[in-house]
């Protein structure tokens, strides 16, 4: 049988969406069982049942593998914090459901996330001494958060006066310092105390009450 030129670039481009998938997830399950610094390529093939040449097909390195996924569960936890916003929900109220969501998340990958703060050997040739996620991850992020926060305020939630560019950088950054303190630094403790100032400070700033 004949395969078509189109059919053909699918195919290569969902095996190579597969195997990118495989190296993800071999890394991450290595990381959360043994930690990063004992974790190798080798083993990230073995696990992933690949040649350790093919990883460099896909990553420039250990620490690009780690930097993927750090991006990766940066988006997932965005997700679950919009997941939260169901219709109804509004001002403090949605402002903590998507805080919970988001720190429920964020545990759920928190040997990575641990991992990703605390080492330093994540040089990527292409970006050197770069050890934290992307612009373009950080950017997306940002996006989706300002889209969401633009949609609230067109429907009267949010004031016009509230600049969303700028309060969306200061959500963005004190949930991620909130984040780092809690699941990074072990001070989960705290988190719960975090998620109730962020409320207080965020409908304040944000909804008219």
């Amino acid at each position: 049988m004949v395969v078509t030129t189109a059919n053909g670039t699918a195919r290569r481009v969902q095996t190579e969406a597969v195997r990118r998938e495989q190296i993800l997830t071999a890394t991450q399950h290595l990381i959360a069982e043994q930690g990063y610094e004992r974790t190798t390529t080798a083993q990230i093939a073995r696990r992933a049942g690949i040649s350790e040449g093919t990883i460099y097909n896909y990553f420039s390195s250990k620490g690009a593998i780690v930097k993927a996924l750090a991006e990766q569960a940066q988006r997932m936890t965005m997700e679950r914090a919009f997941s939260r916003a169901v219709p109804g929900l509004q001002g403090a109220a949605l402002i903590r459901v998507m805080l919970e969501g988001a720190f429920e998340a964020a545990h759920e990958h928190e040997d990575l996330m641990r991992a990703f703060a605390l080492n330093v050997d994540y040089y990527d040739p292409a970006q050197p001494g770069v050890i934290c996620t992307s612009a373009e991850a950080d950017a997306e992020s940002l996006a989706g958060l300002a889209a969401f926060l633009r949609s609230q305020q067109e429907t009267g939630l949010i004031p016009r006066s509230v600049d969303i560019p700028v309060m969306s950088r200061l959500i963005f950054g004190t949930v991620n310092q909130a984040m780092e303190d809690c699941i990074v630094g072990g001070h989960v403790e705290h988190e719960r105390t975090y998620i109730d100032l962020m409320v207080r400070m965020f409908s304040r700033a944000l909804y008219i009450e």
